[in-house]
């Protein structure tokens, strides 16, 4: 639980938002290989990786065949029938692709005992990783990948991020993890110490969202409509039914809520959102955002009866909130 007198805290999120901090932030990693390797995960995911040249990377959300979100990842593609799925949820990746690969000419595994990551966020990382890397790497576009070397060792570098800032991300093997995290320490740049502030505060601020947020609502009404295709060729897991209940309108709505009093609230995921008395939703994950200087949440409440601006109580305090766009600064 975070308290705005937390000051290491705000340190951290302060050197993402003014300078650069860095962090080991290691997702799972699954490889697909294979000649069907982009087929396959072109069906069973919603955004179009087949258009993905080599080289780049997709955001995308994965279905059940109900058409609601089961996981959301990036798509990396490093080589011609050559992709990694950066998850959260490595073995459940695993296990859906057993379900669903057919007789695909494909080859597949959690590699993600022996891949290590580091993330490098802010608006001067680029500097910082032209001064560890061996070939400047701050003119990558966003989702753009490149091979080149940390400390001498061989890295993959991502334009990308968590935290809404500028920033990188740096996958190397195990091995060669200490090295990397020895190059980084080397720039002076703060080491992030708090998990809560570079998973849940820093990305919640920007309204970037969990999987865990997510789950079991639809593309659209977790407000990544854009990401899905239906106009891609080939069929997709979940499509009929997601097409389906987009025609009937959605019900939910993910948005954005703040507490209005200064103290931190103790808030649970989960927790039931009233409107006068009666619940209309649930409450996803609750934070204190040192940016915004703010008690911050996301939840999934009835889209007709909660507006942006309805005033609701959350949890068995009534704490008082209101409803707002899930995003901050």
């Amino acid at each position: 639980m975070l308290f705005k007198e937390d000051e290491v805290a705000r340190a951290d999120a302060m050197a993402v938002r003014k300078d650069t901090g860095w962090f080991r932030w290691t997702h799972d990693t699954v490889e697909v290989k294979g000649p069907d390797a982009t087929g396959l995960l072109d069906r069973l995911l919603v955004n179009t990786v087949a258009a993905c040249p080599v080289g780049r990377e997709r955001y995308t959300t994965m279905l059940n065949e109900d058409g609601l979100i089961i996981d959301d990842l990036m798509a990396m593609h490093l080589d011609e029938d050559h992709w990694w799925l950066s998850t959260l949820y490595g073995p459940h990746m695993v296990r859906w692709i057993d379900a669903h690969k057919g007789d695909a000419d494909v080859t597949y595994e959690d590699i993600t005992p022996s891949v290590d990551m580091y993330s490098v966020q802010g608006p001067t990382s680029g500097e910082v990783m032209d001064a560890v890397c061996a070939d400047p790497v701050s003119g990558l576009r966003r989702f753009e990948l490149a091979r080149t070397k940390v400390a001498e060792r061989d890295v993959l570098v991502d334009r990308g991020g968590f935290t809404g800032e500028l920033g990188f991300e740096v996958y190397c093997s195990r091995a060669d993890s200490d090295a990397v995290a020895a190059a980084l320490r080397a720039t002076g740049k703060r080491e992030l110490q708090t998990l809560e502030v570079y998973v849940r505060s820093l990305p919640m601020e920007k309204g970037m969202a969990l999987r865990q947020d997510y789950h079991l609502l639809t593309p659209f009404e977790a407000n990544l409509g854009w990401s899905v295709h239906f106009d891609k060729k080939g069929d997709f897991v979940g499509r009929e039914a997601l097409e389906a209940s987009h025609a009937a309108g959605e019900r939910r709505a993910f948005v954005g809520v703040e507490i209005e009093r200064e103290s931190y609230e103790d808030i649970a995921q989960n927790e039931i959102v009233y409107k006068r008395g009666v619940p209309v939703g649930r409450c996803r994950q609750m934070i204190y955002g040192y940016t915004v200087d703010k008690n911050i949440g996301f939840a999934i409440v009835d889209r007709e009866k909660c507006p942006l601006g309805t005033r609701v109580t959350i949890g068995t305090n009534d704490s008082p909130a209101v409803i707002v766009e899930p995003t901050w600064c």
